[in-house]
């Protein structure tokens, strides 16, 4: 028994450092893709989590903005992310551990003009709109 647990133990820690993951973690990708038009403002961003804060960016045409993370082991890893772009904005969140079925590993958000779309290299392969721009007074 105490062979199986070593083995256990060793291969866990092999998988960390090869991924980045333990074997009872996911590592999970998101991606937010400015798709607005080429004469438009720039698209200003800001994405954090409870431990990290990826900071505030600027996108301009096609420009993708993404990075890479390890789930928690407990299931609580959560992204947000805000967005202003001309006279609107929106914040919402972008990866949710507790959302039905994150075994997948890639998340695509497209910031277009009429609203935010999502899609994933797993089950949803095409954008579907997901939100729309609320406008700042």
């Amino acid at each position: 028994m105490m062979k199986l647990l070593l083995l256990f133990l060793g291969i866990n820690i092999l998988q960390s450092f090869v991924s980045g993951c333990s074997v009872l973690t996911y590592k999970h990708e998101v991606h937010i893709i400015r798709d607005l038009p080429p004469d438009a403002s720039p698209l200003k961003l800001h994405c954090a989590s409870k431990t990290n804060d990826l900071g505030y960016h600027i996108l301009s045409t096609n420009q993708d903005f993404h990075w890479n993370f390890c789930e928690n082991i407990v299931p609580n890893t959560l992204f947000f992310c805000h967005f202003w772009w001309e006279s609107k904005e929106i914040a919402f969140d972008v990866f949710n551990a507790k959302w039905t079925g994150q075994t997948k590993s890639k998340y695509y958000w497209v910031i277009k003009s009429d609203g935010i779309y999502y899609y994933d290299d797993f089950a949803q392969k095409s954008e579907i709109k997901r939100y729309d721009w609320k406008n700042v007074k």
